[in-house]
């Protein structure tokens, strides 16, 4: 191909752009659903050890618990796969948009095409949590409970 016959269309990449913030924003809360869920956050996030509870006379009451780990990974491989499967219903290809190199979309397309709307969730729940301060009641008992754990 010859190079003096690339380029890129500067309004097509700005709308480019805007779509894949603007998705990236539509996963990222409709994911928040799932993964701010007092269900989701009990099963994924890492517990402490819990001591073994004993009445006055020293019986055990309750045996104890050992520590759970975080379950690491789970939120961006649900992200991708909701942003994959969001990128190929609507037969959305970022690059071959950009590059107009072909009349149909690619499926390798569509997969860098979600990875990068799911990566932008990741960022846009920093700006929600982080910045914003928008998060579910059971996200803040999450945020206090770690909170805690690391001041004592």
């Amino acid at each position: 191909m010859d190079p003096n016959l690339f380029h890129i269309d500067y309004d097509r990449l700005l709308e480019i752009l805007i779509t894949i913030v603007v998705f990236s924003f539509f996963i990222e809360r409709a994911l928040s659903v799932v993964f701010e869920s007092r269900f989701f956050i009990d099963r994924t996030e890492a517990k402490p050890e819990q001591p073994e509870v004993r009445d006055d006379n020293g019986n055990i009451i309750e045996e104890a618990k050992p520590a759970k780990e975080k379950k690491k990974g789970v939120k961006e491989l649900i992200a991708i796969i909701v942003s994959i499967a969001f990128c190929y219903y609507w037969q959305f290809d970022a690059i071959t948009i950009l590059l107009a190199s072909n009349d149909t979309v690619t499926l390798p397309g569509m997969i860098l095409t979600a990875a990068i709307i799911a990566g932008g969730s990741k960022a846009s729940v920093a700006l929600f949590k982080d910045l914003l301060g928008f998060m579910s009641s059971a996200e803040k008992e999450r945020k206090e409970r770690k909170k805690n754990q690391t001041t004592s």
